[in-house]
């Protein structure tokens, strides 16, 4: 029988940090999908993306590719720029916790006005209204 890739690296994928790394590696994974998944179904291009965060779309595309490790602000960017917002929670204890919050893409959507003059586009998940852009 072939030895697995876990075998012959050496990599006992019971132990406890592995496990550990392979959760925080799929919660990662998660996140960039959820964004992207968001991203689309906003009708956003990369590009439209990369316009908002100053950046190219090369880049972009680099983020959005499973296996990257960006830094909290470049997530932090990318989720504003599709109408989004990071949130962040700690456990202290360790445990694993429950999410309880709603999908990305179910979240209601409010920029302020101010917000809305820095878009180099109109966003297609928004409209104007008294001053405040909602979302549809």
């Amino acid at each position: 029988m072939t030895p697995a890739l876990d075998e012959l690296l050496g990599i006992d994928p019971d132990d406890t940090m592995t496990v550990a790394a392979e959760q925080d590696a799929e919660a990662y994974a998660s996140l960039i999908e959820m964004l992207v998944v968001l991203r689309r179904r906003r009708g956003l291009t990369q590009q439209d993306v990369a316009t908002y965060m100053e950046t190219t779309q090369s880049v972009v595309s680099d983020f959005e590719r499973i296996g990257g490790n960006a830094r909290y602000s470049t997530l932090q960017r990318y989720a504003r720029a599709v109408g989004a917002r990071l949130c962040s929670m700690v456990d202290p204890t360790g445990a694993e916790l429950a999410p309880t919050w709603r999908k990305a893409a179910e979240m209601p959507i409010r920029l302020s006005h101010r917000d809305a003059e820095r878009l180099p586009f109109q966003a297609p998940w928004t409209e104007a209204s008294e001053g405040v852009v909602k979302a549809l």
